[in-house]
């Protein structure tokens, strides 16, 4: 039970107003005043585009029993330097009270998807709290923390990274006993320099595990060196046979991966073969098997059996713009990837589609961004990987030219930019035919979704 006495100790604040309310039990702890329910504490965090102080009036309406504010308020409440610090601080006590295994999940790609085919992989064992939707940051995290309860049996994290520093307090709040880092990637390296700088900051969750388990991709070898460098602890490294990874080069091997976990993959069958054991991997492709891999290291290192994996899992409806297959009339198919995009990333949804069946496949991309200066390299990197895939068509939707360099590899048998929205939906109109394989991919801030739902809408029409 959280009273306010309990958060006057952890904040180290006394309670300014009325001193009876500290043994009342609080019913929860709120960042937002539209949401806040009577008897609860309010947090008036600072953000780049509001600031919750201006929203104390309405929470001390709606029944805020103290607030949390970095200046004096008229009526209960504490007073703090920095409300976010103090927000973590209070979720970081809360998760203290329990002690289920929390897994801490981050990557340059594959986070959210992992996370969720871990956590509906928990839930055939027990009860599961996982990160909801893209709360994986300062705010985020803290929010899925104070959400423990008794019950859960498992906790699952996600945990995003612009800057060093951010996976670290993120780790020191939620005090994981497993660490899973999916990959090594290039997103963020115009922010932070250099796929080593990346690491480094990735590899932070492993320098607050304490005495946990490092759940590692053991095709990584970036990720390998960089956690040799930094963590000695219990490790368990998976990857999956067979087949060559298909994301951009790696730095040079400096630490041997011990190779813990081996899966051998079928595309056919979309399954792998695991010490004699054939599981369902959940979402088609080799990036996806190599993901169902990092879970079935993270239920290993629990010391669960997989036989509870025979049958196929079932992953939330939700996640739109991530592994999304559509089927529209006409035989026409859709891989939905809007929700965002990497050089890796990318790569392994054309890999996807140039492995699935149809009539012509169409890569339809927009812009990545925080590429910087490396953006002309990787985007001729995203083109030579495309280029023998034999896909039919990419269009890019490119005001600014920017993507210049993947066309100059001729990644498709025909390749064209388009300057914005119209000339694109004009092409996809009137030449997507029946049988035909599209591909959706762009960073959020580009909002190719809105150029899908309109052609989802021309075409339905």
């Amino acid at each position: 039970m959280l009273t306010l006495q309990t958060v006057a100790d952890l904040l180290q604040t006394p309670l300014q107003g009325d001193p009876h309310l500290l043994r009342f039990p609080i019913r929860a702890i709120c960042t937002d005043s539209r949401q806040l329910q009577p008897g609860s504490v309010f947090v008036a965090l600072r953000g780049e585009r509001f600031d919750g102080h201006d929203f104390i009036p309405q929470a001390l309406a709606r029944g805020a029993v103290a607030v949390i504010s970095q200046r004096p308020v008229a009526g209960p409440h504490f007073q703090v330097s920095d409300t976010l610090a103090a927000y973590q601080r209070i979720a970081r006590g809360w998760r203290e009270q329990f002690s289920p295994p929390v897994v801490a999940i981050t990557g340059s790609a594959g986070k959210t998807t992992t996370k969720e085919m871990l956590a509906a992989a928990l839930s055939r064992y027990g009860t599961v709290l996982k990160t909801e939707a893209n709360h994986n940051n300062d705010i985020g995290v803290a929010q899925t923390l104070l959400q423990m309860q008794p019950e859960h049996q498992f906790v699952v994290l996600e945990m995003a990274m612009r800057g060093p520093g951010e996976i670290r307090r993120l780790a020191q709040m939620a005090q994981p006993t497993h660490a899973l880092i999916t990959h090594i990637g290039t997103a963020h390296i115009g922010r932070l320099g250099s796929r080593a700088a990346i690491a480094a900051a990735k590899c932070e969750l492993l320098q607050e595990l304490g005495q946990g388990v490092a759940l590692l991709n053991g095709e990584d070898p970036l990720l390998l060196s960089t956690a040799a460098s930094l963590w000695s602890g219990q490790t368990l490294t998976y990857r999956v046979s067979g087949t060559e990874s298909h994301g951009l080069e790696s730095a040079p091997h400096r630490y041997r991966d011990r190779g813990n976990l081996r899966g051998e993959w079928d595309p056919q069958a979309q399954t792998v073969t695991v010490e004699g054991l054939t599981l369902p991997v959940p979402l088609p492709g080799r990036h996806h098997a190599l993901n169902w891999m990092g879970v079935l290291a993270a239920l290993r290192s629990l010391g669960l059996d997989w036989e509870r994996l025979r049958e196929p899992i079932a992953l939330p409806t939700h996640l739109e713009g991530r592994n999304r297959h559509l089927k529209l009339a006409g035989d026409v198919e859709i891989w939905d990837e809007t929700y965002n995009a990497s050089p890796e990333a990318m790569i392994a949804a054309l890999h996807l589609l140039a492995q699935t069946p149809g009539k012509r496949r169409w890569a339809i991309l927009g812009p990545m961004r925080e590429l910087g200066e490396h953006a002309p390299q990787l985007y001729a990197e995203v083109g030579r990987a495309a280029a023998p895939l034999g896909l039919d068509r990419v269009l890019l939707l490119d005001p600014e030219g920017e993507m210049q360099p993947l066309l100059d590899q001729k990644p498709a048998a025909q390749a064209e930019r388009c300057e914005d929205v119209s000339e694109l939906l004009e092409v996809l109109l009137h030449q997507v035919q029946a049988g035909d394989r599209l591909l959706f991919k762009a960073a959020r801030a580009v909002e190719l979704e809105r150029v899908l739902r309109r052609f989802l809408q021309e075409w339905q029409a």
